[in-house]
C-alpha cells in the first residue's frame, strides 16, 4: 500500500484509527491445528445424525405429558413446519416415538434471554444495527405413539433428553395421519403437496355423522358445495336441505373470480354437478324456477307423529289434552267409516303402527279438523239442543242403545235427524256416528277447544297437506346414486313449517333406506351411501326446541343412530354451534370447524369435543376464510386444511 493510499486508509474524516496488520503465518497454522483438533472427537460420529433436524429437550416443571421440547439449529428451521410428523429416538433406552409439532418452531437467541434488554434493543434497532444475536429453534411436539413392532402404541415413558428428531417424510406421514381416500376435502396445512382425503365407503367414516361450524365468512357453504361435488363423484346420494336457497344452482360452474383463481392454483376446474333435482313444497317457490328437474311435494298428514305436530305447534297442556283424544276417537271413526283398517292385512298393520315416529295410515288433517269441529259443536248450546232433540226422536223409535249398536254397521242407514254440524271430510256420509263417538269420549272446555281447532286449521291453511294431484316427496328417486337433491325451503318463511317438513323427510328417508338395507342384506349386495345436510341446524336442533320438542329430537337421534349402519350420513351446517345442545353434538364424530370468534363458544366446543389439542383450539379464531379445523374418524388426528375451493356456483355468493 502507497503512503498515500495508507494515509488515506487510515483516516477518515480527520480521525486516525489503527492500521489493519495482516495475521502472522505462523498464528494460522497455530488455528487451522486448533480447528483440526476440535473436529477429530466429530470424525467417529454416526452419520444418521446429519440427518436430524433437532434434539429433544431437558424436561421442566412445566412440561406436560406427551409434549417434548424440541430445539433445533438456525440452518434446520425451514425444516420444521406446524403439523409436521417426526420420528424421535431415543438413543438411551433404544425406543423410537412418533410425535406432531403442534406450537411453533419459534426462534430464540443462543447468548442472552429473549425478553433481555440487549436482544430487544438489537431487534429494535434494526433499522442502524446490522448485528443479531445468533438464535435456534424451538418447537413443541405431541407424542403421538411409541413404535413397537411396526405397530403404534401407546406410550409408556418420554423421549430421554438430547434424542435426535427426524422429519418424515410426506407418503409416510400421509400413511400414518389416515389422511388417504377418494373423496378430497384439500391441502393439509404445513405440507407441499399432502391432502386431506377420506375414503367416502367407509362405513366408520361418513356415516357417523359430521358438524361444519363456523361464523359467517369463514368458508362454511364452500365446504358444504365441495361436500356435494365430491359425494357426487364417489357416487353417493346428497340430499341437502337448503333453507336459504343457496344450493340450487350447484349443476353451474362457478364464476366467481377469487374461487377460480383458487381453483387454478390447485389445478381443478369449474364444474356443476351433472344430475340435480330440485324440491320444493306445493304452491311455493324455488330460487331456481327455471330448472329443467322441479319437483313441488306434498305432505301426508298421516306420516307425521302425532306428538311431533303438537310438539311443533307448541300446544298448552290442556290443548295437548284435547288433541290427544280427537286424534284416538279419528282414529276410531277411520275404522268405523272402513277407511283403515279396510281389510285383515291392514287390521295387522294397524296394531303396529308407532306413533312416536310416524301418524295413523290414511288420516288427513280433515279428518282430524271435522272431530275437533265435532267436539266444539257437541258442548255448544246448539249441539246440546241438538242432542236432546235426537234424544227423544230417538227414544221414539228405538233407543239410544240400539243406535250406538248400530255404529258401524254395515250398509246401516243413518236414522238421526239432518244436523248442523258441517263435515268436509268422509265423514259428513253420517254425522251421527261421528257426534257419538265424541260423546262416548267427551271431554268439555270450549276455550281449549277452539284455540286447538285455530292451530290445526292454521295448518291446514298452508295448503301442503294431502293436495290433490300433487305426490309426496319421492324418497326412491332422491336415494339414486349420484344424484343431488336439494329441497328448497327458502320460500317458507316458517322456522316451524321448515321443521315439520325435515322432520317428514328425514323419516321418509330412513324408511326407504332402512328397506333398500334389508334387500341388499339379503342379496348381498351393497347399499347406496347417502349424505343428508341440513342447513342452519340450529334452527332445526337448538336447546330450546329440543327441550320443547324431545319427541322431534328422538326420531332424529334414531334416525342418527341406525343410520350409522345403514349408510345413512348426516351433516349439520350451522353458524350458531352454541345453540345446539350436547345431546346434538354427542351424535357427531366428524367435524370440520371454521373460524369461531366467541371464545366462551370455543370453550364449550373444547369440552364436546374432547379429541382436538389446545393448541389446535388456540388457531380457531385466527383462521382465513376457507381454513378449517379438520377432525375425522379416519384421521390420525386433527389437522389444520386449507378447504378446497368449490368448483360450483353457490347463489347468495355469486
Amino acid at each position: 500500500m502507497s503512503s498515500k493510499n495508507s494515509d488515506q486508509a487510515g483516516t477518515t474524516n480527520g480521525q486516525a484509527h489503527d492500521f489493519i496488520k495482516p495475521c502472522p503465518p505462523e498464528v494460522l497454522s497455530e488455528l487451522d491445528e486448533i480447528a483440526a483438533a476440535g473436529r477429530a472427537p466429530f470424525d467417529g460420529l454416526d452419520p444418521e445424525l446429519a440427518a436430524a433436524v433437532g434434539f429433544s429437550h431437558f424436561d421442566t416443571s412445566s412440561s406436560e405429558d406427551n409434549l417434548i421440547t424440541v430445539l433445533l439449529a438456525r440452518d434446520d428451521l425451514h425444516r420444521l413446519a406446524s403439523q409436521t410428523l417426526v420420528r424421535i429416538q431415543s438413543r438411551e433406552d433404544d425406543r423410537s416415538y412418533l410425535g406432531v409439532v403442534v406450537r411453533g418452531p419459534f426462534a430464540e437467541p443462543d447468548a442472552v434471554s429473549p425478553n433481555s434488554v440487549m436482544a430487544v434493543s438489537v431487534v429494535v434497532q434494526g433499522k442502524k444495527l446490522q448485528y443479531t444475536f445468533d438464535y435456534h429453534g424451538r418447537a413443541e411436539v405431541e407424542i403421538l405413539g411409541e413404535k413397537s413392532g411396526g405397530n403404534l402404541i401407546p406410550p409408556r415413558y418420554r423421549p430421554r433428553p438430547k434424542s435426535p428428531v427426524y422429519v418424515i417424510d410426506e407418503a409416510e406421514s400421509s400413511r400414518v395421519l389416515g389422511v388417504g381416500g377418494d373423496l378430497c376435502l384439500g391441502q393439509v396445512v404445513g405440507y407441499q403437496e399432502m391432502e386431506a382425503r377420506i375414503p367416502s365407503k367407509d362405513k366408520a367414516v361418513l356415516p357417523r355423522h359430521t358438524g361444519v361450524i363456523g361464523t359467517t365468512g369463514g368458508g362454511k357453504s364452500t365446504t358444504v358445495a365441495s361436500l356435494i361435488h365430491g359425494a357426487q363423484e364417489a357416487g353417493i346420494a346428497a340430499v341437502v336441505f337448503d333453507v336459504e336457497g343457496e344450493y340450487t344452482h350447484v349443476d353451474e360452474p362457478t364464476e366467481q373470480g377469487a374461487m377460480l383463481d383458487a381453483l387454478k392454483r390447485r389445478g381443478l376446474k369449474a364444474q356443476g354437478v351433472r344430475e340435480l333435482h330440485i324440491h320444493h313444497l306445493v304452491g311455493r317457490e324455488t330460487t331456481n324456477q327455471e330448472h329443467k328437474s322441479l319437483h313441488p311435494f306434498a305432505l301426508k298428514f298421516s306420516s307425521l307423529s302425532p306428538h311431533a305436530i303438537a310438539e311443533i305447534l307448541e300446544m298448552s297442556d290442556a290443548q295437548l289434552e284435547r288433541f290427544i283424544r280427537a286424534y284416538d276417537v279419528t282414529k276410531l271413526l277411520l275404522r268405523d267409516f272402513q277407511i283403515f283398517p279396510a281389510n285383515d292385512a291392514e287390521e295387522r298393520d294397524a296394531f303396529e303402527v308407532d306413533e312416536l315416529t310416524t301418524g295413523y295410515p290414511r288420516m288427513t288433517i280433515q279428518h282430524l279438523i271435522d272431530v275437533v269441529n265435532a267436539y266444539i259443536y257437541t258442548i255448544s248450546n246448539e249441539g246440546k239442543a241438538e242432542a236432546k232433540d235426537e234424544a227423544k226422536a230417538g227414544g221414539r223409535r228405538r233407543g239410544v242403545g240400539a243406535a250406538l249398536e248400530a255404529i258401524g254397521a254395515e250398509g246401516e242407514a243413518d236414522v238421526t235427524p239432518a244436523s248442523a254440524l258441517l263435515l268436509h271430510s268422509e265423514f259428513k256420509a253420517s254425522p251421527s256416528k261421528v257426534r257419538q263417538r265424541v260423546a262416548a269420549h267427551l271431554i268439555k272446555n270450549e276455550i281449549s277447544w277452539k284455540a286447538l281447532a285455530g292451530k290445526l286449521h292454521r295448518l291446514q291453511r298452508l295448503g301442503i297437506f294431502d293436495v290433490p294431484g300433487t305426490p309426496g316427496a319421492d324418497y326412491a328417486s332422491m336415494l339414486t346414486p349420484g344424484r343431488v337433491s336439494v329441497i328448497d325451503l327458502s320460500d317458507t318463511d316458517s322456522p316451524q313449517l321448515n321443521n315439520l317438513v325435515i322432520a317428514d323427510l328425514l323419516r321418509g328417508l330412513q324408511d326407504v333406506q332402512e328397506e333398500r338395507y334389508r334387500k341388499a342384506a339379503a342379496s348381498g349386495e351393497p347399499v347406496v351411501p347417502t349424505l343428508i345436510i341440513i342447513e342452519e341446524a340450529h334452527e332445526f336442533l337448538s336447546a330450546q326446541r329440543i327441550h320443547q320438542m324431545p319427541v322431534l329430537f328422538q326420531q332424529v337421534a334414531r334416525i342418527a343412530k341406525r343410520g350409522r349402519k345403514r349408510w345413512l350420513g348426516l351433516v349439520f351446517v350451522t353458524q350458531l354451534p352454541q345453540h345446539l345442545p350436547n345431546e346434538v353434538l354427542g351424535l357427531l364424530n366428524n367435524f370440520i370447524i371454521h373460524r369461531i370468534t366467541d371464545s366462551a363458544v370455543i370453550h364449550r366446543m373444547q369440552k364436546t369435543v374432547g379429541s382436538i389439542d389446545e393448541s389446535l383450539w388456540n388457531r380457531v379464531p385466527r383462521l382465513a376464510p376457507g381454513q378449517a379445523l379438520v377432525s375425522f374418524a379416519s384421521f390420525a388426528r386433527p389437522l389444520m386444511v386449507a378447504i378446497d375451493p368449490a368448483p360450483c356456483k353457490r347463489l347468495l355468493v355469486e
